[in-house]
């Protein structure tokens, strides 16, 4: 029964993460080659600071959020945490998008790519209305996978008719956001139609009252983000735009398979929170069967890479790129370090070991911006590759230090 529905889990995660890789062949190409490696660095650079925006939008509730959907079954019984989720999230996309627009107009921050950064804004506001937590609590992963079928559809799209040259640059994140808002923005009105419920604005004491409930998984979620994509910010700090680029083909490809782990910790966390109720015994028994299967096909996954990676960027490009494709042949091995932390990552979760998790993930993090600053500086994107994975080995070694020593400070 369990292993049917981590199956049916992963399976629509798969096949979620399918339709992105039929998508990133067929329009990482076109950018590349259209806007030039330039451009293409600025996009996905651009790209980068909006994604750890996002998190400050989701505030820590992709982490809890499910969770808390999980434990109860009405649509009912979840709309008032749903409306101040949404809330919230809006409220605080609205407040960053405000910032950003004074940053671009009053000073010189973003010279030669403001333009960039202001059409991204719209991925800000598909985070917001990001439905994710709600079908994850519901165990709903296959509209996951039709919503994102859907988006990347559109998205891809647009990039066929719309990106022809370098002037287009400022196109690409608008249509990245606006393709994510359209599908989420019609599954919230056909949610709350079908349930006879209407979507009200929460009050702001409730708002007031989110913010502090989840500010230690925000804390956290932050530190996790930081991890995961300042890694392109800091690199422009000691390269040029070509050699940005060139890293940002690798890292876009790389993106695909770093998301495994958080797929299969995504595959069984809504059951291991009911097992955890029910069967403490039990639940260390589950964790590990997908540990050890997570941990032997990420490994394989990065030895598919490592012989294949020139291949595999001549596939994304359109051309061979051997800078791009040692890159790549190091950040493949990503996942199977990241996977070493499943287990650590879930008891945190089921548990909502909230100070366990912000402690490691800031010590996580602190370290990897301090590795990626220094060997960024000695050798360029090589050094950030392997940054990003010496990053992931601390990690796992940090948060099992801070989660055995709060079972010791238990007894």
């Amino acid at each position: 029964m369990l292993n049917n529905i981590f199956i049916k889990n992963f399976f629509n995660l798969t096949i979620n993460q399918g339709v992105n890789i039929f998508v990133a062949i067929i329009a990482t190409p076109i950018l590349f080659q259209n806007l030039g490696e330039s451009s293409f660095g600025l996009i996905n650079y651009s790209f980068s600071i909006f994604m750890l925006l996002s998190i400050i939008i989701s505030y820590g509730y992709h982490l809890n959020g499910p969770k808390k959907i999980a434990l109860k079954t009405q649509f009912s019984s979840n709309i008032n945490f749903i409306n101040d989720l949404i809330s919230l999230r809006i409220s605080i996309a609205f407040i960053i998008s405000v910032i950003i627009i004074l940053i671009i107009f009053f000073t010189h921050i973003f010279d030669g790519y403001s333009f960039i950064i202001l059409f991204s804004i719209p991925i800000l506001f598909s985070e917001a209305i990001n439905p994710i937590f709600y079908l994850q609590g519901k165990n709903n992963l296959s509209t996951v996978a039709l919503l994102n079928f859907f988006a990347k559809i559109i998205y891809l799209g647009f990039i066929v008719f719309f990106i022809k040259n370098s002037d287009d640059a400022l196109k690409v994140n608008f249509i990245f956001g606006v393709s994510l808002v359209i599908p989420f923005l019609c599954f919230w009105v056909r949610i709350f139609l079908k349930n006879r419920k209407k979507f009200i604005l929460s009050s702001f004491k409730n708002l007031i009252f989110r913010l502090k409930e989840n500010f230690e998984f925000f804390l956290s979620s932050i530190a996790g983000h930081i991890s995961t994509y300042s890694g392109l910010i800091i690199l422009k700090l000691f390269v040029n735009d070509i050699e940005l680029g060139k890293f940002a083909l690798a890292n876009r490809i790389a993106l695909i398979v770093r998301m495994i782990p958080v797929f299969i910790a995504q595959s069984v966390l809504q059951k291991a929170t009911l097992i955890k109720r029910d069967n403490q015994r039990f639940l260390n028994d589950y964790l590990n069967y997908y540990f050890f299967r997570g941990l032997i096909g990420t490994f394989i996954i990065g030895l598919f890479f490592l012989v294949f990676s020139k291949w595999i960027i001549i596939l994304f490009a359109g051309k061979e790129v051997l800078y791009s494709s040692n890159i790549l042949s190091i950040l493949s091995f990503i996942p199977f370090c990241g996977m070493l932390n499943f287990k650590n990552i879930l008891i945190i979760l089921i548990n909502e070991k909230k100070k366990t998790l912000n402690k490691s993930t800031w010590f996580s993090s602190v370290v990897m911006i301090l590795l990626c600053i220094f060997l960024c500086k000695m050798f360029g994107g090589f050094g950030l590759a392997f940054a990003l994975l010496f990053s992931e080995i601390f990690s796992f070694l940090i948060h099992s230090y801070f989660l055995n020593k709060t079972y010791v400070e238990k007894r």
